[in-house]
């Protein structure tokens, strides 16, 4: 029995999140460098462990969808670390793209052909519907810090009446 792309994927995960992760912490910008020779841990490198937490989520989640909420919840975290930066959103989200063309490179066998084409129009489609989301959800992030430094702007100078 032949494997299906999603089982190829699965047995590539470790390769393709490698890479994709390497491009959401290029996406992230700031001196990601420094961040990844910390330690890792929640509290010690909140950074580059939710970037990597959720990116293996998003990936779980499009070669074996089961859960709408937890990839919703996936991007959401992300999409509020990417808008804190204050990253332009074509910068910001361009990560989720990015996976496309590694899922592809990963898929090619050692001549360089990729037998998985017909297949990979599944793909494209989740990761575009993911990039969507992501925008959507990133778009929500920067309207609501901008309202916060209205607010701010207003209380600090007494016009906290509007």
């Amino acid at each position: 029995m032949e494997a299906t792309i999603y089982q190829t994927l699965y047995e590539k995960r470790q390769q393709v999140l490698s890479q994709w992760q390497s491009a959401a912490f290029d996406a992230y910008g700031g001196n990601i460098a420094l961040l990844r020779n910390k330690p890792e841990g929640r509290f010690s490198n909140p950074v580059v462990y939710l970037i990597e937490k959720a990116t293996g989520e998003i990936f779980d989640l499009l070669i074996k969808p089961e859960n709408d909420q937890i990839l919703t919840v996936s991007v959401n975290e992300i999409c509020h670390l990417m808008a804190i930066q204050g990253s332009k959103p074509s910068r910001a989200i361009s990560f989720i793209f990015a996976l496309k063309q590694i899922i592809r490179e990963e898929l090619k066998d050692e001549n360089g052909a990729n037998y998985w084409a017909a297949e990979m129009v599944e793909i494209d489609k989740i990761i575009d519907e993911i990039g969507l989301l992501a925008f959507d959800i990133y778009s929500d992030c920067r309207a609501e810090i901008c309202d916060l430094k209205v607010s701010e702007i207003k209380r600090m100078y007494g016009r906290d009446a509007g």
